[in-house]
């Protein structure tokens, strides 16, 4: 039962990504540009498709348990359907060691308005001592400022995987330096192929 819980939470999230970045993806094709490409350098428009990598570090603890630092870092993509950097669609995905005693992996789908956003996914924390690997839904609203990101991370645990106590409600302030490398064009004028 635990583990068909898993399956559908997991694929439910997986889908959710892929389906916004899809859908992200062809909505240049499918909407007209309210204004005319800025020409610029090279002769490349400013773009719309982003990567986003970099590490992740912050403080995060369960609600029965003490505070720890977490390490990591992340991956991201981000489509802004009309224009850089107003709304923006897309996904996520985190690998970090929580007290480097274990590991802790996220991925789903984020949304993103301005310097504002949010993920909202499926999160797995590996088992440590007498605790069990743990799945749950992982929240995490954001401001970005910059190449610099600050999160308020929730994480509420759903199901053990395995044998032992399951982690309770995480709770952290977790940090990233994340590079916005263009895929369609420039960064500010900025070619970067």
């Amino acid at each position: 039962m635990r583990h068909s819980a898993l399956v559908r939470l997991v694929c439910s999230c997986l889908g959710l990504a892929a389906g916004l970045a899809t859908t992200a993806a062809r909505a240049d094709e499918a909407l007209p540009s309210p204004d005319p490409p800025a020409q610029s350098r090279g002769n490349q428009r400013q773009a719309k498709n982003f990567v986003g990598i970099g590490p992740l570090f912050g403080l995060t603890g369960h609600v029965d348990g003490p505070p720890v630092g977490a390490l990591g870092f992340e991956l991201s993509y981000v489509r802004y359907p009309v224009s850089a950097f107003g709304f923006g669609l897309g996904a996520f995905a985190q690998a970090q060691t929580v007290g480097f005693s274990h590991g802790r992996w996220a991925i789903g789908p984020q949304i993103n308005f301005m310097m504002f956003g949010a993920e909202i996914g499926a999160f797995v924390e590996e088992g440590y001592g007498k605790r069990a690997t743990t799945i749950g839904l992982h929240a995490s609203p954001f401001v970005s400022i910059g190449f610099f990101s600050a999160a308020f991370r929730i994480g509420v645990p759903v199901s053990a995987l395995s044998e032992g106590t399951p982690y309770g409600l995480d709770l952290g302030l977790i940090c990233a330096f994340k590079a916005p490398i263009p895929l369609d064009g420039q960064l500010f004028g900025l070619a970067f192929h």
